[in-house]
């Protein structure tokens, strides 16, 4: 059989499992061929082609000139998952007021099969060109969201995650090594703080903390970034994650008391 047969491996289907390979692959390229895509997932350049005519032809992608980017059928189930995650109704307007207190981009970001996803986020008055957006998909190891939401797993769920990701360099900046990583984390725990100091993207910081609820479950992060130029030490190490802290503490306060849970 070929790759676009119907196989199943366990539980798994192959043909679904190879269509949503391919949708990975675009949104990593923003807009991909039929060759770069069947080079990059080493499949036959036919298979390929089947798989994005139908993906475009169901609204899922679109083509244009010889190439494909995503579609707007994926923003409609992306939309419809985010408002079933009850993190995003509570925390959402709180965001909207860091980012104006600040002036700068603020995210709520949550972790799923070991990565981190922007699940909002709002831009202040100095911000033109945001660098990220809802959807956005990230390491852990190289932002402050991902370290803060790291720092406060148990010890046996943050040993797994170090023992099986590589922590691929983004940046000279970026933390590659296990240790120093385990050590950074300790203090991010102590602290309640994490910071990415040009660790993901060269000429940008970013300070987060972990948002959990009273019973102690792990739900996301919150971050605020900006440019070096606009995040001196003082506001970087002082006074964003003062702001920070105290949206948190609201949000974690809302998410354990808030009564909205009847759409879950």
């Amino acid at each position: 059989m070929s790759d676009g047969d119907t196989r199943r491996g366990g539980d798994r289907i192959a043909s679904v499992g190879t269509a949503f390979r391919i949708l990975e692959a675009v949104r990593e390229r923003d807009s991909a061929g039929v060759t770069e895509l069947a080079e990059a997932l080493d499949l036959p350049k036919s298979t390929v082609h089947h798989y994005l005519a139908t993906l475009a032809d169901d609204g899922y992608l679109v083509a244009q000139d010889g190439r494909y980017r995503l579609g707007l059928g994926l923003f409609t189930l992306g939309a419809t998952a985010r408002t079933g995650e009850r993190i995003y109704h509570v925390a959402k307007p709180n965001v909207d007021r860091l980012a104006e207190a600040t002036g700068e981009q603020a995210r709520l970001v949550v972790v799923r099969d070991g990565r981190a996803i922007t699940l909002y986020q709002s831009v202040g008055d100095a911000v033109d060109d945001p660098p990220t957006h809802a959807g956005t998909v990230e390491g852990l190891h190289c932002t402050a969201a991902g370290k803060a939401y790291l720092a406060e797993l148990p010890d046996d769920r943050r040993d797994e995650f170090l023992a099986a990701t590589p922590l691929d360099p983004r940046t000279p900046n970026t933390i590659t090594d296990p240790e120093e990583l385990r050590a950074t984390l300790s203090a991010i725990r102590d602290r309640g703080v994490a910071f990415d100091d040009e660790e993901r993207d060269e000429g940008v910081r970013c300070v987060a903390s972990a948002v959990s609820d009273r019973s102690g479950e792990l739900l996301g992060a919150i971050s605020v970034s900006g440019p070096v130029e606009r995040m001196p030490d003082e506001r970087f190490r002082s006074e964003v994650p003062s702001r920070l802290r105290n949206v948190v503490g609201v949000v974690e306060f809302n998410t354990t008391y808030s009564e909205w849970s009847d759409a879950l």
